[in-house]
């Protein structure tokens, strides 16, 4: 190798890794001195024809804080078939499938051209993923048809075992059963008022048991259920119901007076979403993808008033801290997007209008759930 930039970028290449330091620190006062945090940029699903998936668990460091994979640069000890965690120095046993290895007999996880490897995991299935749509009905027909098209043509690129949700909001928030052959059913809440897991699990029967990871289920087999959630269900059941439900989506019915607003609950139904998924799948992969087309005129989380008379904060009411509802919405959203976050769901919030929408506040939602 010419040069060590040289060797960087060659390991670039073929693990799709780039560092932001190559050289760890080795002492507390070293990383504080650091101005650029460390990090690494990782491309997913790299294609490495010299090295295919390895079908077995990677082996972690046993110490609880620290989980770290087995790799090259860790200190083995062959003959007592242990190994030392580069990151916490804690000393771990190899499993007993790993009983032959010797310095010429290395795993590939030992090996260093394999810096960065593929497991093909073993265990007998992955729990499901999860996607809970809100939809915003408080939009013109057009604009509402164009998303309901888009959301109907997003159900095809779903896995078929994925759960599926809808929430649909605008002065009231509804919170639709799925799996009802023939006809529609959904449970209202007020756009006005907040909702707490403690109340969602009461009202509509949760309390119980229907907390928890979902359990994983054979390969190719449908995911199991709880026999009480019927708001979160795999595609394949459910497919041609949710493809009507969406399809049979109509604008918000109450009326807008001349002068006025729509009333839009986004908060409310931001809340209804975080609560429901935080009392059936908590620490599980979730994602609630957002839609809206206007800002949040009632309830918790609004940012401009009903009347249009009143317009929207602008930049120099935030600079003069002259938005009257701008605090009271960053503190709700803020405390929603924790809410998910502590139980590893995601936020994704889809905006399209020539006015604004109100993402000043909810930058929390997408910022603090990645």
């Amino acid at each position: 190798m010419a040069t060590w930039q040289d060797f960087i970028n060659q390991n670039e290449d073929r693990d799709g890794v780039r560092m932001t330091w190559n050289v760890w620190p080795a002492t507390r006062i070293e990383s504080t001195k650091m101005v650029v945090p460390l990090a690494a940029l990782v491309t997913p699903l790299k294609e490495r024809p010299d090295m295919p998936p390895i079908c077995y668990d990677p082996v972690l460091c046993g110490r609880t804080q620290c989980r770290a994979v087995l790799n090259p640069m860790c200190q083995v000890d062959y003959r007592s078939k242990t190994w030392t965690c580069n990151f916490c120095l804690q000393r771990n046993a190899f499993p007993q499938h790993y009983a032959a290895i010797s310095e010429s007999n290395q795993p590939a996880e030992l090996i260093s051209q394999f810096s960065t490897i593929e497991y093909q995991l073993q265990r007998s299935g992955q729990a499901p993923v999860i996607f809970l749509f809100v939809v915003d009905t408080c939009q013109d027909e057009e604009n509402l048809q164009a998303l309901k098209e888009s959301l109907q043509l997003s159900l095809s690129l779903i896995p078929p075992t994925a759960l599926v949700g809808l929430i649909t909001f605008g002065k009231m928030v509804q919170l639709h059963e799925l799996g009802c052959d023939g006809y529609a059913k959904s449970y209202v809440f007020r756009g006005s008022k907040d909702v707490s897991v403690t109340q969602l699990q009461e009202q509509l029967g949760l309390a119980g048991g229907t907390g928890g990871r979902p359990q994983a289920t054979p390969a190719g087999a449908p995911p199991q259920q709880k026999p009480n959630n019927r708001f979160l269900l795999p595609l394949q059941t459910i497919d041609m119901n949710l493809t009507d439900l969406i399809g049979d989506i109509q604008g918000d019915p109450w009326p807008v007076s001349q002068g006025m607003r729509p009333l839009r609950s986004t908060g409310v139904a931001l809340s209804v979403a975080v609560s429901l998924l935080e009392a059936t799948f908590p620490n599980a992969g979730a994602r609630i993808l957002l839609f809206i087309s206007g800002s949040c005129s009632q309830g918790p989380g609004m940012v401009v008033g009903e009347e249009l008379k009143d317009p929207i904060r602008s930049h120099s009411d935030l600079d003069r801290d002259n938005a009257n509802y701008s605090k009271k919405a960053c503190k709700h959203y803020e405390a929603l997007a924790k809410r998910a976050a502590d139980n590893g769901h995601c936020v994704d919030v889809y905006a399209c209008a020539l006015d604004q929408p109100g993402l000043y506040e909810m930058r929390f939602l997408s910022n603090n759930t990645g």
